[in-house]
């Protein structure tokens, strides 16, 4: 799930990324670890809000900045719940809010945060996205995120799924590369096997080992940048 703190305050904004931290360890062997970017800066959130599953806000540096930051969500599309924490400003008082909008209050504590974290659950499950391949030349649509790893076997490829089965396909490499392409998390990691990193549970100068405890080669070179991946950082 990707997660958004835009809060201006960088104490509290630092705090929410700690109990969040705690949140994503609780997940630790799952699909389902928290990728958390935080910012304190209207136009920086603004550049990609749509990736987000659930935002946490708090903007009071000048008046009037959350209603500002809404509008351009709304221009945008954007549906994922939004958690408004009320402090300094209360924006319980703020009419016709979007009906995505859910309020709290200051401070943040982490008794509250499983409950909203349900809610950015529910949109990722609202929103699966599936990818399109053929299996015998017949199309077939398989969600995202439930695709582990894909290797070559013999003559073509497989998909490994996390609930254990496996696709053979027709797609090639050079195709496999273009579906992929779009999605952060998974990579090619040698030179014919990719891996969804939400699946690596451990990383090696020399492997990576999937979550079924395959483990796929890579180059001591990108042992770091793959590293990164695992634990949520941008390339």
């Amino acid at each position: 799930m990707h997660v958004a703190i835009c809060d201006d305050n960088v104490a509290d904004r630092r705090h929410m990324e700690r109990l969040l931290s705690r949140e994503s360890d609780k997940r630790a062997g799952t699909p389902n670890i928290l990728y958390i970017d935080s910012y304190g800066n209207k136009d920086h959130f603004l550049r990609t809000p749509l990736k987000y599953n659930l935002v946490f806000m708090d903007m009071t540096s000048r008046e009037g900045l959350v209603r500002e930051i809404l509008a351009g969500l709304e221009d945008l599309g954007f549906h994922a719940p939004l958690v408004l924490y009320s402090s300094t400003i209360d924006y319980t008082a703020i009419p016709n809010l979007p009906s995505y909008v859910v309020h709290a209050k200051k401070p943040y504590l982490p008794e509250q945060l499983p409950e909203f974290l349900r809610l950015g659950d529910r949109n990722v499950l609202e929103n699966v996205v599936t990818i399109q391949i053929h299996q015998k030349s017949v199309l077939q649509h398989v969600p995202k995120n439930e695709i582990m790893y894909a290797m070559p076997q013999e003559e073509h490829y497989s998909l490994y799924l996390s609930n254990g089965t496996v696709i053979e396909i027709d797609e090639d490499i050079s195709i496999l590369r273009q579906i992929f392409e779009p999605f952060d998390e998974i990579k090619l990691v040698n030179k014919t096997c990719f891996a969804n990193f939400r699946y690596v549970s451990a990383v090696t100068p020399v492997s990576i080992a999937m979550q079924d405890t395959r483990k796929l080669s890579i180059s001591p070179l990108h042992y770091q940048k793959f590293k990164w991946l695992k634990e949520g950082l941008i390339l």
